[in-house]
């Protein structure tokens, strides 16, 4: 996710602004890197944010719902940066797509954990946050259809997703590799869902 400008004093001035859903979104994108979602709470956020306790409540009916709007922001900001590699010329775009899904796991661990994780948040019960996920994995898909049969785009559009992902997972979990093997990782990745493309026998 794009991180919002966050000073660490609360944000004092927030409903003059009369933004307060925004600012306690900010708390929240700020707290949840820092002490991860598990620990967060929705008291946290509004003293975070600068404004009541009841404030949370008056635009999320729990942790949940604002867990799932974070999720939901996150997955625009995939989407929209995977958007940003469908317009490379051919080759290039699926190795800038692994790259920047990697290097958005890599800079908002606690985020990509949320947004992939059901322990806390349960997008079947948040329709937008849902649909939103479904977009990012379609913008995947456009770019692999540059490559790819159409009748293999989806299934070669998970199997590129599942690579990513297991290794940037990897990554922030268990530290595999430094972020300076990203790009190398991303070309590896790009080559293999090339590779099945231009398979002919080696059908899903």
């Amino acid at each position: 996710m794009q991180r919002r400008s966050l000073p660490h004093e609360p944000l004092k001035r927030a409903y003059h602004h009369g933004n307060a859903r925004n600012a306690l979104l900010t708390a929240a994108e700020d707290l949840l890197e820092r002490r991860g979602a598990a620990s967060l709470s929705l008291r946290q956020v509004a003293e975070r944010a600068g404004l009541s306790r009841q404030a949370p409540y008056n635009h999320f009916r729990n942790k949940e719902a604002l867990l799932a709007e974070l999720a939901r922001e996150g997955y625009q900001q995939l989407a929209a940066s995977l958007a940003t590699c469908r317009d490379a010329r051919g080759r290039n775009a699926l190795e800038r797509a692994a790259e920047c899904y990697i290097r958005r796991a890599q800079e908002a661990p606690a985020l990509f954990r949320l947004m992939f994780s059901r322990e806390l948040v349960d997008l079947a019960r948040f329709p937008e946050a849902a649909q939103a996920a479904a977009a990012a994995f379609e913008t995947l898909k456009q770019i692999v259809s540059s490559c790819a049969p159409a009748d293999r785009v989806t299934a070669l559009s998970l199997a590129a997703w599942s690579l990513v992902h297991g290794y940037a997972c990897l990554c922030i979990e268990v530290a595999l590799e430094p972020s300076d093997h990203r790009a190398e990782r991303a070309r590896l990745f790009a080559r293999i869902i090339r590779s099945a493309a231009a398979t002919s026998d080696a059908r899903p």
